[in-house]
């Protein structure tokens, strides 16, 4: 199985044409593919925790040109894609989705751009509910934020092929760069590589991480579960909480 970016490229030269933000893809039929297979991995709080480690200065793509593809494991979508540029003064991306039940990809969803460190201004598109404004523009800024400290501080790249039976249909429609990347997370070293944040967070003592909810990226709200982490070796930290309510 190959990365569904392959599909997008394959049809950018009529998406160019027919979407207003048509004009974000120039050259996307060469840019190379970083595939992220592990959704849950590049949503974590580890991954999420070294954003602060790539946001002191400008942004640098590992090419001038590159594509962003998270595989999306829930019912509504398969594939959440970025085409990101790098020029002299920002980097530009652009964002969009392919619908898993009418296995269809959407128009350009939000358009942005990284000019200042550790800022985005996001352009959505007009026809967006106030409620999706705000989805999309977070989930295009955090793909980019997150694959970039994923290659910087926390992945494995393993190059694999476009296998030569494949490449005819893609090579017609003028795709081109037949190796791509596929990374794994590793989030025990994303754990090693966090900044230290002051209090409790700053120390590896054992202490319990309260269950909490968590908003992945494609919109979903999850729960996760109360765990143990940190090595007692080195102590351990007790919290007591206080819970106020109003008697029955």
């Amino acid at each position: 199985m190959i990365p569904q970016a392959y599909e997008f490229k394959r049809l950018v030269s009529r998406f160019r044409k027919m979407s207003m933000f048509g004009f974000l893809f120039e050259g996307m039929e060469s840019a190379p593919v970083y595939y992220f297979a592990d959704q849950a991995a590049f949503d974590s709080d580890e991954v999420a925790a070294l954003r602060s480690r790539i946001m002191t200065g400008p942004l640098r793509l590992p090419h001038p040109a590159v594509i962003f593809e998270v595989r999306d494991h829930g019912p509504a979508r398969s594939s959440l894609l970025v085409y990101a540029r790098q020029f002299d003064d920002r980097v530009e991306a652009a964002f969009v989705l392919k619908d898993r039940c009418h296995r269809k990809w959407t128009d350009c969803l939000c358009h942005a751009i990284f000019e200042r460190p550790g800022l985005a201004e996001n352009i959505l598109h007009p026809d967006l509910s106030e409620e999706d404004v705000q989805k999309y523009g977070e989930v295009a800024t955090g793909i980019v934020w997150r694959a970039l400290s994923i290659l910087a501080h926390a992945g494995e790249a393993r190059e694999r092929k476009v296998m030569p039976a494949l490449r005819g249909k893609y090579a017609k429609a003028g795709v081109r760069g037949w190796t791509w990347h596929q990374i794994t997370i590793d989030l025990d070293r994303a754990r090693a590589r966090q900044q230290p944040l002051g209090g409790t967070h700053a120390s590896p003592r054992w202490h319990i991480r309260r269950g909490h909810w968590r908003h992945l990226a494609d919109g979903r709200r999850v729960f996760v579960r109360q765990c143990q982490i940190g090595d007692p070796a080195l102590g351990g930290v007790v919290k007591d909480y206080i819970v106020k309510g109003r008697a029955a």
